[in-house]
């Protein structure tokens, strides 16, 4: 290939050719990005009353790495123009042609192009690649967009500039088009939730204390956009902040990444009544995550304000150096959710330990309920913990929050509190994520990770108030709460009045059956069947039927699905996992971690990448084998169902 092919007739600047034929040159590179940003530590908590709450500073990691995110699809266009993105680059004033290029660049990967001819623009390597970098940190829609991009170059004496380039997509056209479904769909949802007639500054606070109460730091630092963050609820400091743009843009406001190669690190600006200020929601949501826990240590900072709290060496153009927003803000000192409601704001102060109503400008202010419960160390214990470890959400109206032993529903009118639901054990945080009550049971505040987060649907307040009618299912049963899910919201029966019977084994048909109750499926009776042995007119028939043609089962071969066959562990994990990849949720199969299994090997070959999706998603429970031949037992397949019905976000 020599240069003379690239010299098409194009309209727009020409740039005159080398008087020679050059050596192309075909190249592929990817820009680095921040792999493992730094994070808080959760505070260390004193059982000591007369000690003051301390709180440690961030831990920091200092390195970069090469990082897969964002994409796009035609149809999926932002708020601004493409124009005003390119804008927030720190780069753009330094690079000839900036704007031009990554008009051209936005809108090829927006149409889809495989492909984008550069030649007229002369654009050096490196000036290419900030372009293509800025665009990871400019369009959070771009998130199946490949870092990889493959570029030829032409060599003169002084120079080398990039001809054309050629981008790879993460996704296949369908799929894009489903998780751009997703996408919006979830961006819709959250931008339902905001209040009318909030202030911008309002607005920053809402989205991004919800942000902070319904997502979690991604220990393993491999979610860095914001569709999978949207999908997994974790992500890292690149994700949250591109979902804070991203929603902030929903709402008409004006927000950026700020990126510190030297940290490894990247959060917000946000432009607010004509001034910008940094937001860290990262630093704000400190690790190990607890169940409503939110900080405001990190909203609404100056230039002056961030350097004091250690951070430095960000590249933005935007100059946070106005007036602090306010003396003494409302957020300040709050570390619980913040919730706008009939023109006030309800939140915790855990100094007065009361639960609190203001005007934004904090006129008004009013302690509505005080926290008299404390959190002893243990029964009997006459030391308790420091602080008030609450969450503070809302449902149908209501303020939900918790002591430690309860879950209560609160009044704002009348300031009425009634209880809500009373686990078992020391509730250490709450929170209502799309019509799922969450709760955090522990020993202590002062959490290691992995702390398991227990759930319960509330789309019936009534069911909360009655008790399990199965005297075979005791309040301290392991199986309790998955129990009391599925039986409240439909999904399981008892084998009689009062009894449950957990131990006993799980069929094929009741399985499809309940998964069938769990899609809510609009079920018909076949006129035909699909196996031999499942006859038109039985109970499961048309479950079965419905699970065949979702591409769920398949049978057993020979034409038959065995549907009085007991179903076993293995078997459970595939039609769990082809659930979860129809349904389009959940994190990727990794056979990595089936290595920790001392059975893996027992899976047959039709399995292994069901149970691999299973252990990605936190769905095999039992220790350290998978014992996949074993029957799934009637208590099992409820903490299966429990466990996937949490991991759908199953709340409209």
């Amino acid at each position: 290939m020599n240069f003379a092919e690239y010299q098409k007739p194009r309209g727009g600047r020409r740039i005159a050719p080398p008087a020679a034929p050059v050596p192309m040159r075909a190249e592929a590179s990817e820009f680095l990005f921040l792999r493992d940003p730094p994070y808080r530590a959760a505070p260390s908590v004193p059982d000591n009353p007369r000690r003051p709450l301390p709180r440690s500073g961030p831990r920091k990691r200092f390195f970069a790495a090469i990082v897969a995110v964002c994409a796009v699809l035609a149809s999926v266009m932002p708020v601004f123009a493409v124009g005003d993105l390119a804008l927030l680059s720190p780069h753009r004033s330094g690079i000839p042609h900036y704007d031009e290029i990554y008009d051209a660049v936005y809108d090829a990967v927006a149409s889809g192009k495989e492909s984008l001819d550069l030649y007229d623009y002369s654009v050096s390597v490196d000036d290419f690649m900030q372009i293509y970098s800025d665009l990871f940190t400019t369009a959070p829609e771009f998130y199946f967009l490949s870092p990889r991009v493959v570029y030829h170059t032409s060599d003169t004496l002084f120079a080398q500039h990039v001809v054309d380039v050629y981008f790879t997509y993460d996704m296949s056209r369908n799929e894009i088009e489903a998780a751009s479904a997703f996408y919006e769909k979830e961006l819709d949802y959250i931008v339902s939730l905001v209040p009318d007639g909030l202030s911008e500054a309002e607005r920053a606070l809402f989205v991004h204390d919800y942000l902070i109460s319904a997502y979690a730091y991604d220990a393993s630092e491999t979610i860095y956009d914001v569709h999978t963050m949207f999908r997994t609820r974790e992500g890292v400091c690149q994700a949250y902040a591109l979902a804070y743009c991203a929603i902030l843009r929903e709402l008409g406001m004006e927000s950026a990444l700020a990126v510190s190669p030297k940290m490894g690190h990247a959060w917000n600006v946000v432009k607010v009544d004509g001034r910008w200020y940094h937001v860290d929601l990262v630093y704000d949501d400190p690790q190990p995550d607890r169940c409503g826990r939110v900080l405001h240590d990190y909203f609404m900072l100056t230039d002056r304000e961030m350097k004091a709290k250690d951070h430095y060496g960000w590249e933005t153009v935007m100059q946070c150096d106005g007036d602090p927003y306010s003396a003494s803000p409302i957020w300040r000192g709050v570390d619980s959710r913040m919730i706008p409601l009939d023109g006030k704001w309800y939140y915790i102060d855990s100094s007065s330990r009361k639960l609190c109503r203001s005007a934004f400008n904090r006129a008004g202010k009013e302690e509505i309920l005080e926290f008299s419960d404390r959190w002893v160390l243990s029964e009997n214990s006459q030391r308790y913990w420091v602080g008030v470890f609450s969450g503070l959400s809302l449902w149908q109206g209501r303020l939900v929050l918790n002591g430690p032993g309860e879950i209560w529903l609160f009044d704002p009118e009348t300031c009425v509190i009634e209880p809500l639901y009373d686990p078992k054990g020391t509730i250490y945080g709450s929170n209502v994520y799309k019509g799922e009550l969450e709760y955090l049971i522990s020993d202590t505040p002062n959490l290691e990770g992995g702390e398991p987060v227990y759930s319960i649907r509330l789309d019936s307040m009534d069911s909360l108030f009655k008790p399990l009618p199965f005297e075979d299912i005791p309040a301290e049963s392991i199986y309790y709460p998955a129990v009391k899910y599925v039986y409240f919201a439909e999904l399981f029966k008892g084998v009689s009045e009062n009894r449950f019977d957990s131990a006993s084994s799980f069929s094929r048909a009741m399985f499809v059956t309940v998964l069938s109750r769990l899609y809510a499926a609009e079920l018909t009776e076949p006129a035909g069947s699909s196996f031999t042995d499942v006859l038109p007119g039985e109970w499961y028939s048309a479950p079965v039927e419905w699970a065949f043609s979702e591409g769920l089962v398949n049978g057993c071969g020979d034409g038959r699905f065995d549907p009085a066959g007991c179903l076993t562990r293995e078997q459970m994990y595939k039609i769990i996992a082809a659930s979860g990849k129809s349904l389009g949720i959940g994190k990727p199969a990794d056979p990595a971690l089936l290595g920790s299994y001392s059975d893996a090997s027992d899976l047959h070959d039709w399995a292994a990448e069901g149970a691999a999706w299973c252990a990605a998603n936190g769905l095999i429970y039992g220790g350290s084998a998978l014992e996949p031949s074993k029957t799934v037992t009637r208590g099992e397949a409820a903490v299966m169902f429990a466990a996937f019905a949490h991991l759908t976000g199953n709340s409209e």
